[in-house]
């Protein structure tokens, strides 16, 4: 291959190179969750739901069954700076009463959070385990 032709081969892969770079970070934050919103986020399972609402960082916690059993969520935390893996930064509860739970929490952009959520008990981890389900990594 020529001079010529393999500068020009170079210079179209490093422009390719540039714009995923460029545009990757626009297409992981423009995510829709279950309801369809970009910022907020819902998590179902058997029994509840839990829903972070972007607007006030809030988030909702239902027990959507009159089974004896509470829903349990979590939120994980893992910081851009001091990366020790994800911990677990706030929970709440929901059951036994009418009604959703709220509680807020100010969730900033200097690291990743996950929701949790599970029916019976507190979320330990930020794996799904078959009964509580997570949500992708998300900030402001």
């Amino acid at each position: 291959m020529s001079r010529s032709k393999l500068a020009r081969v170079a210079a179209v892969c490093a422009a390719t190179a540039t714009m995923v770079v460029a545009t990757g970070y626009q297409a992981m934050a423009v995510q829709t969750d279950d309801v369809g919103v970009l910022d907020n986020k819902t998590l179902t399972v058997r029994g509840g739901k839990m829903t972070f609402i972007d607007d006030g960082d809030v988030f909702e916690i239902c027990d959507t069954s009159v089974n004896g059993e509470s829903v349990y969520g979590a939120l994980f935390y893992d910081s851009f700076i001091g990366t020790g893996g994800y911990k677990r930064v706030m929970t709440t509860e929901d059951g036994g009463d009418a009604g959703c739970d709220k509680k807020g929490y100010n969730i900033g952009n200097s690291g990743w959070y996950i929701m949790a959520l599970c029916p019976g008990r507190y979320p330990t981890s930020i794996l799904p385990d078959g009964v509580c389900e997570t949500t992708g990594s998300f900030n402001e």
